[in-house]
C-alpha cells in the first residue's frame, strides 16, 4: 500500500509539473523612451529600453539600430556586439531564466545631423527551444525642433598660448534665421575678447562659423573669463551663452581657504577669484609635501592622486561652489586647493595655479558624535546639551513636526581651532556649538537656542564685561560668513548668564555653528587696521589692503597671530584717534609702516 501511494503521489506531481509548464507562457513587452522629444546636432540624448519579461526565458537578445553616423557612447549594461553601420546587441543569459531588463544608453549626435531620425529594435528570446522575435515599441522617431538655433562648442579655453578658435552656429530647422552677438567680460578689462563676424544670417538647416579672438597684450597675470551671447530671431527668440577663458601666466588662485570640523566630516570653505575657471582640492593624511601639486597637462578626477600621494576629493568647473563637505575624511587630514582651467577646445591642456592654499597647517579631524537629539520628544520638549565644561546649551523647536523620516540633531562643542574663520573685528568665538540636523523646518517654524555666556571668552582689558554687550553669531550666513543675529535675541538672563535667540526655520542650514562675541570699536571704515587707516587717511590705501591680507591669510591662521590681532584691536583705537588729526605724527607712522608693508607683501597673494 505504501508503495502504491508513493507512485500515485509521484504521478500527481508529474501531472502538476506538466500542466504548469504548459501554461507558463513567456511574454515579452519592450518599450523605448527618449530623454527629450527633439535633438540638437553636436549634442547627445539618453535612451531607455524597458524589457518586461514574464515566464523566465533562458536567453534574451536585444537588437537596437540607431540612426547611421550616430554613436552609442555609454551603456549601463555591456554591449556584446556591433553590426555596421549602426546596430548594437545586448545578450542576457541565465540557466534559471532571465527576468525583466532595463537598458539605458547615451547616444552622441553628429554635427551634420538633420531631419527626422529613426530608431528600430527587436527582442529575441528562447521559448521551448524556439527563438521568438518581438518588436521594440514606444518612441521610434526623434526630430529637430521646429525652429531652433545651436552653437558648438559652448565653451572655449584658450590656455596660455592660443589666440583664436572657431565656433559653429547652426540653424536647426524651420526657415532662415538672423543672429547677433554681444560680449561681456568678468575681469573689468574690455577689448581683449572679440568675435567676427558679430552677426549674420543662416539658411534653414545650414551652419555658419564665427571666429573668436583674444588679445593677450591686454591681459594681466592670472585668469580671465568672459562670455559671448549669441541671439537668434527664432520663435521664441533663442540666446546661447559661449563661455570663454584665457590664462596669462598661471590661473588666479583662490583665497581664504579654511577647514572646519563637522560631525564625522570636514567643512571646507574658500573664495573663488572673480574670473572663475575651476577649483580642485586634494587631501592627505600626513602633512602635504612639495610634490603634492597637480601636473599641467594632466586631468585629475575624484579619486586621482598627485605625485606626492594626495587624493582628489573635490572638483568644480561649473557651479562656482565656495564650500564642500568632505564626508570621506576619517582621520587627521590636510587639504590643498588650486584654481585650474580645464582642458578643452581649443587648448586641450589643463592648467593649475602656481599659488595654492593649505588648510589647516596642523591638520584637522572630524568631530566625534557626542549627543543625538531624537525620538518622540524632539519637537515637544526642550533639548539639553551639557558641554565638556559643565555649561548647558538648550534648544526648543517650535514646530508640529517635519516631513523627513527619523529626524535627529547631532550637537556638540567645537574647539576654537576647528570652527569657520572668525570675524577679526570681534572678541570671542572661544566657545562654539554645532548643531547638525537632517531635516528642514516648515515655513513659519522657529527654533529657540539658549547659549551659555562665559566671561572667559569675552574678557577684555576692562574688569567688567556686561551681558548686554555680548552679540550672538551664527554660521553660515551670507557668502559662508558669520552673521550677527543679535537682533533676534528674545532673552538675556543676567543671574544665570545665558542668551536666548530665536531663529526662523529657514535660517537653519543643516550644519549650524553658534558662538558669542563682543564687537571691537572701529575708527572710520578701515576694516580693523585702525592705526594704518589714521596714518594714510583712508581705508582704501593699497598699503592697508596688504596689511589686511597679511592679517587674514597669515596672522589669523595661527594662535599667536590671532592673539596679536585681538591685542591690537583692544589697544590701537586710542592711538589711532590720537594721531589722525596730527599730520607730522601720521607721516612718522607711515615711515615706520613702509618696511612692514613691504615685508608683509612678500607673504600674501
Amino acid at each position: 500500500m505504501l508503495n502504491t501511494g508513493w507512485k500515485r503521489l509521484m504521478f500527481a506531481l508529474f501531472i502538476l509539473f506538466f500542466l504548469s509548464s504548459a501554461y507558463a507562457q513567456i511574454t515579452v513587452n519592450a518599450v523605448r523612451t527618449f530623454s527629450q522629444s527633439t535633438y540638437l546636432p553636436g549634442q547627445s540624448i539618453d535612451v531607455t529600453l524597458a524589457i518586461e519579461i514574464t515566464g523566465m526565458p533562458t536567453a534574451v537578445i536585444i537588437n537596437e539600430t540607431i540612426p547611421e553616423t550616430w554613436q552609442i557612447t555609454s551603456s549601463n549594461l555591456p554591449i556584446n556586439s556591433f553590426i555596421a553601420p549602426s546596430t548594437y546587441k545586448w545578450l542576457q543569459f541565465n540557466a534559471t531564466g532571465v527576468s525583466s531588463v532595463e537598458i539605458k544608453y547615451s547616444v552622441s549626435i553628429p554635427e551634420d545631423a538633420t531631419g527626422d531620425q529613426s530608431f528600430t529594435g527587436l527582442v529575441e528570446y528562447l521559448e521551448n527551444e524556439t527563438m521568438i522575435t518581438t518588436t521594440i515599441g514606444g518612441q521610434t522617431t526623434i526630430t529637430l525642433p521646429p525652429s531652433g538655433f545651436g552653437i558648438s562648442p559652448q565653451s572655449l579655453h584658450f590656455g596660455t598660448t592660443d589666440t583664436s578658435a572657431t565656433v559653429t552656429l547652426s540653424n536647426l530647422g524651420g526657415s532662415s534665421i538672423n543672429w547677433t552677438s554681444s560680449i561681456a567680460t568678468d575681469d573689468g578689462i574690455t577689448g581683449w575678447l572679440k568675435v567676427s563676424p558679430n552677426s549674420g544670417t543662416i539658411a534653414a538647416g545650414s551652419n555658419a562659423t564665427a571666429t573668436v579672438q583674444i588679445t593677450r597684450s591686454l591681459l594681466t597675470t592670472g585668469s580671465h573669463t568672459g562670455s559671448i551671447t549669441f541671439t537668434a530671431n527664432t520663435s521664441p527668440e533663442t540666446s546661447i551663452v559661449l563661455r570663454v577663458s584665457a590664462i596669462a601666466g598661471s590661473p588666479s588662485p583662490v583665497s581664504n581657504f579654511t577647514a572646519s570640523a563637522l560631525f564625522n566630516s570636514i567643512l571646507l570653505s574658500w573664495e573663488n577669484p572673480s574670473s572663475f575657471t575651476g577649483t580642485i582640492i586634494f587631501r592627505k593624511n600626513v602633512p602635504l609635501s612639495w610634490d603634492d601639486k597637480p601636473v599641467n597637462g594632466t586631468s585629475y578626477t575624484i579619486g586621482s592622486r598627485l605625485p606626492g600621494g594626495a587624493i582628489c576629493v573635490f572638483k568644480d568647473t561649473v557651479n562656482q561652489d565656495t564650500s564642500f563637505i568632505d564626508d570621506t575624511a576619517v582621520e587627521t587630514s590636510y587639504y590643498r586647493i588650486f584654481s585650474f582651467d580645464d582642458g578643452s577646445a581649443p587648448s586641450y591642456y589643463p592648467l593649475y595655479s602656481e599659488k595654492y592654499s593649505d588648510s589647516p597647517s596642523t591638520g584637522i579631524i572630524p568631530l566625534p558624535i557626542e549627543v543625538i537629539w531624537e525620538g518622540d520628544d524632539l519637537f515637544t520638549e526642550t533639548q539639553v546639551y551639557n558641554d565638556p565644561y559643565g555649561y548647558n546649551l538648550l534648544a526648543k523647536f517650535n514646530t508640529s513636526g517635519v516631513s523627513e523620516a527619523d529626524p535627529k540633531v547631532y550637537v556638540g562643542y567645537v574647539p576654537p581651532d576647528y570652527i569657520p574663520p572668525k570675524l577679526t573685528s570681534v572678541t570671542g568665538f572661544k566657545n562654539t556649538y554645532l548643531l547638525s540636523s537632517n531635516f528642514t523646518l516648515n515655513p513659519g517654524d522657529t527654533v529657540d537656542i539658549r547659549i551659555p555666556v562665559r566671561l572667559d571668552e569675552l574678557a577684555t582689558e576692562e574688569t567688567s564685561v556686561t551681558l548686554y554687550k555680548t552679540h550672538v553669531y551664527h554660521w553660515p550666513g551670507a557668502n559662508n560668513k558669520w552673521e550677527d543675529i543679535t537682533s533676534q535675541v528674545i532673552e538675556r538672563n543676567l543671574s544665570q548668564m545665558y542668551i536666548t535667540v530665536r531663529l526662523n526655520g529657514n535660517q537653519l542650514k543643516g550644519n549650524d555653528y553658534f558662538s558669542l562675541g563682543i564687537p571691537q570699536p572701529s575708527v572710520g571704515s578701515g576694516g580693523g587696521c585702525f592705526i594704518a587707516t589714521a596714518a594714510y587717511g583712508t581705508p582704501f590705501a593699497k598699503e592697508i589692503n596688504v596689511l589686511r591680507k597679511f592679517r587674514d591669510q597669515k596672522l589669523l591662521k595661527t594662535k599667536i597671530g590671532s592673539a596679536f590681532v585681538r591685542f591690537y584691536y583692544r589697544h590701537s583705537p586710542p592711538i589711532a584717534s590720537f594721531i589722525k588729526d596730527k599730520p607730522v605724527l601720521r607721516a612718522f607712522v607711515r615711515g615706520i609702516l613702509k618696511p612692514i608693508v613691504w615685508l608683509c607683501g612678500k607673504f600674501v597673494v
